[in-house]
């Protein structure tokens, strides 16, 4: 992964695990604030609704999972699937969901 292709800067969250309510706050990563590449999925793979897939590369961050949100700028992807690269905790692959 060359450094140059991660030109977009995106705030990493995780859905809270402490409570059993959805208030809808998410509590900060650390280290909060990552460069990432974000693609738009193919126009096909929509299923009708007002949601966008994309598919996110970034460097590994240990506390990104299904429950996790990315802010970029005012746009909110929604992780729904998470593919450590070879296993080698250097790469991660993101499967988002942004609603429209």
């Amino acid at each position: 992964m060359q450094a140059g292709v991660l030109r977009h800067r995106v705030s990493l969250a995780n859905a809270p695990t402490t409570s059993g309510d959805a208030d809808g706050f998410f509590e900060s990563c650390s280290p909060a604030d990552v460069w990432c590449a974000i693609e738009p999925a193919a126009p096909g793979m929509s299923d009708g609704t007002r949601v966008q897939g994309h598919y996110v590369t970034m460097r590994y961050h240990p506390e990104v999972t299904v429950d996790t949100r990315l802010l970029y700028g005012t746009r909110e992807l929604f992780v729904k699937g998470v593919q450590n690269v070879g296993e080698r905790n250097r790469e991660l692959r993101l499967y988002c969901e942004e609603v429209l």
